[in-house]
């Protein structure tokens, strides 16, 4: 038998005990330490107790997840990630009624009196509503200009006409990300800032490695469709990223996943603009690539780049202070190249190879919407259990600065 001096109290412990016989400390030599700051991770925490670091999958000890849930862990090294809500609770509240002082409460978040308290937050209760009424606003407004241009001739109606049309479903998706954000400390204006110059920008920054690696396809086989697929997805995780370090505000997965989509939406709705604008050349080609593009959006540029957003805010976890570290990380890498793949296969010529109708068109990208949709709806179940370990974190905190605060003695007055 051999001596060792134990980590925690420094006195002589046998190398065959499993806890310090003086204080207690664990001996067993296969625990693990959380990798930014040194806390050991107990079983089943889903977090550091201390810098909210997220726990690597090699730390759980009760059974592995199976299914998709469960491959999904083995790629981002979660552990044992379930469901806090079923898919049909994100958009249940759609069809409630609500108020106009209800729909104002939701786009006034983010400021000093409106932002909620992360230790009253029930990841429970996540769900949205107001994106159903913005887009049904697009679809009213886009058949009023389709009205404009095809019963009355009126050719200065069809910008107007593009513009909703290219706008609607992006839009709408990026507000219903934006309702179940819910930290709601980023305020309504900064992610249409997002939106708007996050476009512009992975546009700019797409059409520049174009220019430098001089890449010119005049046909896509399923080699450059994956190249277009890493092109594009890298010039928004270029403008993602720089985003999430600048916002001082952003600190949860699920603000990365709507700076992610603020951004994915952007670059999907200038985009579609270009498409109408190009390929409609009578109005009946017109309006189906605008129909096209509307209904295959949810699962295209904004899954994608909500993806990559929420994959580093996940690697970063709640409490650290995001780092080049975080961008650089192998679990981020593959969440980024998971984008690429998808966005990779959207672009693959599938008419062309298996000689299929036109209408076939529509077939891999609704399995390729269900399949991204399956890994955000992965993504949403981990911030909402990130937002339940922050809750406990800071309730924990409260309660340690309770009994530390001194308590002020009576003093006793003499007559």
């Amino acid at each position: 038998m051999a001596l060792i001096k134990c980590p925690e109290c420094g006195k002589d412990v046998s190398d065959k005990a499993d806890v310090c016989p003086h204080c207690g400390v664990s001996l067993v030599q296969d625990e693990i330490k959380c990798p930014e700051c040194g806390t050991k991770i107990e079983d089943g925490e889903e977090a550091c107790s201390k810098c909210g670091c997220p726990v690597d999958g090699r730390v759980a000890k009760n059974k592995e997840n199976g299914g998709v849930f469960g491959v999904l862990d083995q790629l981002t090294g979660a552990k044992n990630t379930k469901s806090i809500i079923k898919f049909k609770d994100l958009f249940n509240k759609g069809f409630e009624k609500h108020s106009r002082e209800e729909m104002d409460e939701i786009f006034t978040a983010g400021g000093p009196k409106t932002t909620p308290d992360i230790t009253k937050i029930d990841p429970k209760k996540v769900g949205a509503w107001a994106y159903l009424r913005i887009f049904a606003l697009f679809a009213v407004s886009v058949f009023l200009f389709h009205l404009l241009v095809s019963n009355f001739k009126n050719s200065n109606s069809i910008p107007g006409l593009i513009l909703m049309g290219a706008f609607g479903v992006p839009v709408t998706i990026l507000i219903f990300f934006y309702e179940i954000d819910l930290p709601h400390r980023i305020p309504f204006y900064r992610v249409i800032y997002y939106f708007l110059l996050g476009g512009v920008l992975s546009l700019l920054v797409t059409l520049l490695e174009y220019n430098v690696f001089k890449l010119n396809f005049s046909s896509l086989d399923f080699g450059t469709a994956m190249l277009v697929g890493a092109v594009e997805e890298i010039a928004k995780v270029v403008i993602v990223a720089a985003f999430l370090f600048r916002e001082k505000k952003a600190d949860f997965i699920l603000d990365g996943l709507l700076i992610g989509a603020a951004v994915g939406a952007g670059f999907a709705a200038f985009e579609t603009a270009g498409y109408i604008l190009n390929y409609g050349t009578s109005m009946n080609d017109l309006m189906y690539v605008l129909f096209l593009r509307a209904v295959l959006a949810p699962g295209g540029h904004v899954a994608w780049a909500a993806l990559e957003g929420a994959g580093l805010m996940y690697v970063k976890g709640f409490i650290n202070k995001l780092k080049s570290d975080h961008v650089t990380s192998s679990k981020f890498i593959i969440i980024v190249l998971v984008s690429i793949f998808l966005h990779g296969l959207w672009d693959c010529p599938w008419i062309s190879w298996f000689k299929w109708e036109a209408t076939m068109e529509w077939f891999v990208p609704m399995i390729l919407i269900i399949i991204v949709w399956t890994v955000l709806f992965y993504f949403v179940n981990l911030g909402l259990r990130q937002i339940e370990a922050a809750k406990q974190y800071y309730l924990k905190q409260a309660a340690t600065t309770m009994v530390a605060k001194p308590v002020a003695k009576k003093t006793e007055v003499k007559k």
